[in-house]
């Protein structure tokens, strides 16, 4: 998955700012993709370079212009084409993981220190996923099956963290 489809998928129901969409990550997609400011506004810019977006910039008194982002039919059909496209699985990648290859050698201390920081993370990101969950899926029974999708990604993030966290605990409990 690329910064630019998940792009695709946030304007594919309303325009928005750049602020507009970084909101939608952190309210509903936070659980799927992770892009900073910078990176952002970056590829909303190739993209409308690309021709897959317009931009209307709308002056404003005492604060910088906003830029609303909107797609354009070609980016409608480049969404329409992504969709379309099996995805392979991606592979499971932490980097911590390859310090497990030379056990013997990570100190102890700076070990313990890893994995509990990583412990606090992971519940961290189950609290941010339980808030999502409240404020858009509290119902998910009234929601239609398009309206509930999102949803089953969600519930996944949250079994994957929740065994995430367990395998972390096993660790630490056999050290």
């Amino acid at each position: 998955m690329s910064l630019r489809a998940v792009l695709l998928i946030t304007l594919q129901r309303e325009p928005g700012t750049g602020y507009d969409i970084l909101q939608r990550f952190k309210a509903g997609l936070a659980h799927v993709w992770q892009a900073s400011h910078q990176q952002l506004y970056r590829e909303l810019d190739r993209m409308r370079g690309d021709g897959l977006l317009t931009c209307e910039t709308l002056p404003q008194t005492e604060r910088p212009d906003r830029k609303v982002y909107q797609l354009t039919e070609a980016g409608r059909q480049a969404l329409d084409n992504w969709l379309a496209e099996p995805l392979s699985t991606s592979p499971v990648r932490q980097p911590m993981f390859a310090k497990f290859f030379a056990w013997e050698r990570w100190p102890e201390e700076a070990r313990r220190e890893e994995l509990t920081a990583f412990r606090k993370q992971l519940k961290e990101r189950l609290t941010t996923y339980a808030a999502i969950e409240q404020e858009w899926f509290s119902n998910p029974e009234t929601l239609t099956p398009a309206q509930r999708a999102p949803w089953h990604t969600l519930r996944l993030g949250q079994r994957l963290t929740k065994t995430w966290v367990e395998w972390v605990e096993e660790v630490m409990e056999e050290d």
